[in-house]
């Protein structure tokens, strides 16, 4: 086992936005009875040691004789608490939310990501029949709640069989790969991406369409103060031909996988062309009790509330396009969704003392612009 291996390897992967975004996905590697795990808050692309947690791999284990609440806010605070009492001594970051699934499988590496192309399948409406019929020497399993949640029904499915697979793929959420070494875990990536290239209808076409000033200058200008931060722009063949009109918009209207919910929004907010983008804005606000990170304004493109949630729903984009091949786009349960939502919200909450009223937003930003 090599820490800084895994260190290496983890920073690849996390640099290269077709596979992970911001800070998903997680690795891990074994050494005896520790488990070294990804950190919660560290990103793959910029990891360090100090973004790793030690854990008792004992200790992890006797999490599973253990009996938890069935209400998801106490349960999930029931096994943070277990994990954190797992950790060396000495050791005071938070463990990966998917920390236990990486203690239950065998192997001495596991990385598990987000790649778009694999959640072209596992977000697709006949996901489960083509990953047996591309793969099936993997795991599939269906939508479930993260956590703990997931970590026990991947317990679960794999009781049954007589060796555990090296591939866990999972709907509306990515994949994980285990081996005995990093080469074997690159091997296994190769596969499944290029398994999927293969059997594309067709792929992303993420050239740029330009639209002047004249179009583009007004919308910036009209959500400048409703965002908190510089609005992020992005235009492309794709999202031309999704932005279209309020049917084609459908495959890109809602959450593929957590991450998208955390990163920019639980849906995007979409504008047919000559509405008013502002009144818009604020029903979205009244009626969803936040609002959008992302706006998607008819014929002209999607602007974004900073480069963060830019970033996820170009991810969004990508997946719809790739899900075509697979029996088209198929997003999370309303239920998955609050869920996820309520989760985000109580992080959000934790890092942001108060909330910011509409109106101070603007004045800030404002002010914001002037000094630019």
């Amino acid at each position: 086992m090599s820490l800084k291996a895994l260190i290496d390897a983890s920073r690849r992967y996390g640099r290269d936005p077709h596979l992970v975004l911001l800070g998903g996905g997680n690795t891990s590697c074994k050494e005896g009875n520790i488990l070294y795990v990804k950190a919660s808050g560290h990103a793959l692309g910029s990891i360090d040691e100090d973004g790793f947690v030690r854990m008792d791999r004992s200790k992890l284990e006797e999490i599973w004789n253990r009996t938890f609440s069935s209400d998801d806010a106490r349960r999930e605070e029931e096994v943070l608490d277990a994990m954190m009492a797992s950790r060396l001594e000495g050791e005071r970051a938070r463990p990966s939310v998917e920390a236990l699934l990486h203690a239950l499988l065998p192997f001495t590496y596991v990385v598990h990501l987000h790649p778009s192309l694999v959640n072209g399948l596992t977000c697709a409406v006949e996901g489960e029949k083509y990953c047996k019929k591309l793969f099936p020497e993997a795991l599939w399993i269906g939508l479930v709640k993260p956590g703990f949640i997931l970590a026990d029904t991947v317990r679960r499915a794999m009781m049954p069989l007589k060796e555990t697979p090296n591939l866990i793929i999972l709907q509306n959420h990515g994949i994980f790969a285990g081996a005995e070494s990093l080469e074997e875990i690159d091997e296994l990536y190769r596969h499944v991406l290029s398994t999927l290239k293969s059997n594309l209808k067709r792929d992303v076409d993420e050239k740029p369409v330009t639209i002047g000033p004249a179009i583009l200058d007004p919308i910036k200008e009209e959500l400048e103060p409703l965002f908190t931060e510089e609005v992020a722009y992005f235009h492309s063949n794709d999202t031309r031909s999704l932005l279209g009109g309020e049917e084609s918009f459908y495959p890109i209207s809602s959450s593929f996988t957590p991450d998208h919910i955390v990163y920019s929004g639980f849906k995007p907010l979409f504008v047919p062309a000559g509405d008013s983008i502002t009144e818009a804005f604020e029903a979205f606000g009244r009626k969803h009790g936040q609002n959008p990170k992302v706006v998607c304004v008819q014929d002209a493109g999607v602007f974004a509330d900073g480069e963060k949630p830019l970033a996820l729903f170009i991810d969004t984009v990508r997946i719809s396009v790739y899900s075509e091949s697979f029996g088209g786009p198929l997003f999370m349960t309303d239920e998955m969704i609050e869920f996820i939502r309520n989760w985000e919200v109580e992080q959000y909450r934790a890092k942001v003392p108060s909330q910011v009223s509409l109106d101070t937003r603007r004045t800030e930003n404002m002010k914001r612009r002037k000094q630019r």
